[in-house]
């Protein structure tokens, strides 16, 4: 019997959809024991590590401008970038609801992370500060979602009976927005 949040058509251990059977068998061990940790691939491990780097800069930009006590929206280009982000961060609270219903233990904590970072870079920029690192930032994002997206495709991942390419479209609008952010940077 296929399972309803992946696409399988074979129950005799070829690997189908990208996946083995195994695979699915074990997701679906874990899915019944509520929260529980997905045997992620190199890639989307690959992916979690360049974005773990980006995420310790956005951290990193927020304390070192914790002491500052100018706060200023930006103008220009930069108030694209600074546009840009937030709407970025805003999705990445709209992930934390669906990493609480997938109850995927190293996915809760990395978007918990996730959050952080990007918030954190967000309220640096507001105190003027991280605007020289936003796009180092911005090219690991880019880079680790280049990677997410390899990693959808290859896997042809998907959950809740949502078609795999709608993850890939999603990821591309965070590709599209870091890819701006990263542009905007060489005429700021």
């Amino acid at each position: 019997m296929p399972d309803s949040d992946i696409s399988y058509s074979s129950n005799d251990g070829k690997m189908i959809n990208g996946r083995s059977d195994r695979m699915k068998r074990e997701r679906d061990k874990n899915k019944s024991s509520g929260w529980h940790f997905y045997n992620w691939s190199f890639l989307g491990w690959l992916e979690t590590g360049i974005k773990a780097v980006a995420l310790i800069i956005g951290i990193r930009a927020f304390w070192l401008s914790r002491v500052s006590q100018i706060w200023l929206i930006p103008s220009g280009i930069q108030l694209i970038q600074w546009i840009t982000l937030g709407l970025l961060s805003l999705g990445l609270i709209a992930a934390i609801f669906n990493r609480w219903q997938n109850k995927e233990i190293v996915s809760m904590i990395f978007v918990f992370f996730n959050n952080l970072g990007h918030w954190g870079m967000l309220l640096a920029l507001l105190r003027n500060k991280g605007w020289a690192i936003l796009p180092i930032f911005a090219f690991l994002m880019l880079l680790g979602d280049l990677i997410k997206v390899i990693f959808l495709r290859q896997q042809r991942y998907t959950e809740k009976n949502i078609p795999a390419h709608i993850f890939v479209k999603l990821t591309l609008v965070f590709v599209v927005g870091y890819g701006l952010i990263g542009l905007l940077s060489w005429f700021s």
